[in-house]
């Protein structure tokens, strides 16, 4: 499987695992946005040295994962991408900070490497949050949402078609790339003097398809607008979980959850 396929692949995966049927795939999707978002805005908003805050919102991914059924591999896998952005900003850290937070021991702990696990450990779980939402929330009802609610108008109609047709370019992509190999004779991948050649008729055939798909949209009758299908609706189950996972969340923000179980076991 060439890397185009893989790609395709990919983003495949987490289209059919969005489409399963768990008790949180079938939460409202305004419910599930307005919890990623919530937990999202309190990981963000923990101070740089508070690491030990920070380490129970990791129940959230965990119980989010287990209830859905979601398997950690592929997350783990978009979670690779991410991580190396986090790495080289947190990393300065190192340098910049060096008075001693505390004493692990023989080991003097530095400002700098509390920020830096900080910062690691804050990227963990938004990045997770974000995938788990998408993993168990079609993206199209997530526009569908946006859309209803107009806040991203237009934009939310851009994303949608984005996303879908993804996957068009990819194939778009592997079919020149499987010419290109197959003209090239030992040739196993793009010659760097060949790539800029490649990527020009690569947006070129991407034109010439948008045109195409978007004639054919129009022979459907597509006037511009946004036509989603039925949502789930808000049940007392939605309101009910996101009221204790909000609690929840707020409760574990504003009260070190960490130090006070290490303070019980030390007792």
């Amino acid at each position: 499987m060439s890397r185009f396929h893989s790609a395709a692949a990919g983003i495949d995966h987490l289209e059919r695992l969005s489409r399963g049927d768990s008790p949180v795939h079938r939460l409202n999707t305004g419910v599930k946005v307005t919890a990623t978002l919530l937990f999202l805005a309190l990981t963000i908003s923990f101070p740089s040295k508070n690491l030990s805050g920070l380490v129970p919102f990791l129940l959230y991914p965990a119980c989010m994962m287990s209830l859905s059924g979601t398997p950690y591999r592929p997350l783990l896998a978009r979670l690779v991408v991410a991580l190396p952005f986090a790495l080289f900003g947190g990393a300065s850290n190192l340098f910049f900070m060096r008075e001693t937070a505390f004493h692990l021991g023989a080991l003097a702990v530095s400002e700098g490497l509390l920020s830096f696990a900080s910062i690691m450990l804050k990227t963990l779980l938004c990045v997770f949050a974000v995938l788990i939402l998408i993993a168990t929330t079609p993206f199209t009802d997530i526009c569908a949402l946006l859309t209803s609610r107009r806040l991203v108008g237009v934009a939310g109609l851009q994303l949608s078609l984005t996303y879908r047709y993804i996957g068009v370019l990819v194939d778009e992509a592997q079919r020149m790339w499987t010419a290109y190999i197959l003209r090239s004779g030992v040739a196993k991948a793009i010659r760097m003097k060949d790539m800029g050649s490649f990527l020009g008729q690569l947006l070129l055939r991407s034109f010439d398809r948008a045109e195409r798909v978007y004639s054919a949209m129009k022979c459907r009758g597509f006037a511009g607008r946004y036509h989603p299908g039925k949502s789930r609706p808000l049940r007392r189950y939605d309101l009910v979980f996101l009221v204790i996972l909000a609690a929840l969340l707020v409760f574990m923000r504003f009260f070190n959850v960490s130090l006070f179980i290490g303070r019980g076991i030390k007792l």
